[in-house]
């Protein structure tokens, strides 16, 4: 059986919030989180002595993990390949729990490393001005539903918003960030003086950088659901269109308050997987 090691361990100096605590949101977690991350490859960026000591990410499984938590190899360019863990059950997602960390798993399962089943926007404010980040996310939300193409929406728990496609894992990597750019360049041609996907911070000029970049080979996202390194433990958090009014911003929800929320509006991600044919096909006609 597993158990957590250090429970009283202040993690979250501030609000006191334990490594106990820490690892029994998960357990509480759990339903929700599972389907999301299971059997995808985790890379884990650690805080085992607390958000204000060292923070690095951890991509390789440990000598000292149990045979029980299943792994993949990842063959990298240029690069040694290595063991990556893969989270497949409650108990293996409370052993990685308590290695303390936020949750980055990949766009793809161990089965098609090379194909995702997401295609995935990180929307990043320039400033402090969220409401320009609400904005991005209703006029992208605007091109996708032309496209035919599904949408879900989340906080990162950090400062800006994901906007997740499920997608069929019938294109590789190079293809599906392809298809990213260009409706990321849409949505800049559309509104130049509102959106950038310009790479450089000073050419951003106050302007949300649509971020498409995560769509790329042994790139990650944060989980949804998956706490974050920062004071009171925000939580990156599912939510709806709806939802994205003047009260949001992209830490509302925490380790304290999130178990308040009675929807999930992740419930249907996986079941929503398109393909991308048809809208690429769109996409071309849009960019003419």
């Amino acid at each position: 059986m597993f158990e957590t090691t250090n429970k009283e361990k202040i993690l979250f100096p501030k609000s006191k919030i334990s490594k106990e605590e820490f690892v029994n949101y998960y357990k509480k977690i759990a339903k929700l989180i599972l389907p999301l991350i299971k059997d995808r490859p985790l890379s884990l960026k650690r805080f085992p002595n607390g958000i204000k000591s060292e923070k690095f990410f951890q991509k390789k499984i440990m000598d000292y993990y149990p045979k029980s938590i299943k792994t993949v190899q990842v063959k990298r360019e240029g690069k040694t390949s290595i063991k990556m863990p893969v989270i497949t059950d409650l108990n293996s997602l409370l052993y990685i729990a308590n290695q303390v960390g936020e949750f980055h798993p990949w766009l793809s399962k161990k089965d098609k490393l090379n194909y995702p089943d997401r295609l995935i926007f990180d929307l990043d404010p320039a400033g402090a001005n969220f409401s320009k980040v609400i904005e991005a996310a209703r006029d992208l939300k605007k091109i996708l539903d032309d496209l035919k193409l599904p949408t879900f929406l989340m906080t990162t728990g950090s400062k800006g918003l994901h906007i997740i496609v499920p997608i069929k894992p019938n294109n590789t990597f190079e293809e599906v960030r392809k298809i990213a750019k260009n409706i990321a360049s849409i949505l800049v041609d559309k509104y130049p003086s509102k959106y950038t996907i310009e790479l450089r911070k000073e050419k951003r000029k106050n302007r949300v950088f649509i971020d498409y970049l995560r769509n790329s080979f042994a790139q990650t996202s944060v989980a949804p659901y998956s706490i974050r390194a920062i004071e009171a433990a925000p939580i990156a958090t599912p939510i709806t269109f709806d939802e994205l009014n003047k009260n949001l911003n992209a830490q509302k929800f925490n380790i304290k308050n999130i178990f308040s929320r009675k929807q999930n509006p992740f419930a249907s991600l996986n079941s929503k997987r398109v393909s991308l044919k048809t809208a690429i096909k769109k996409i071309e006609k849009m960019l003419n």
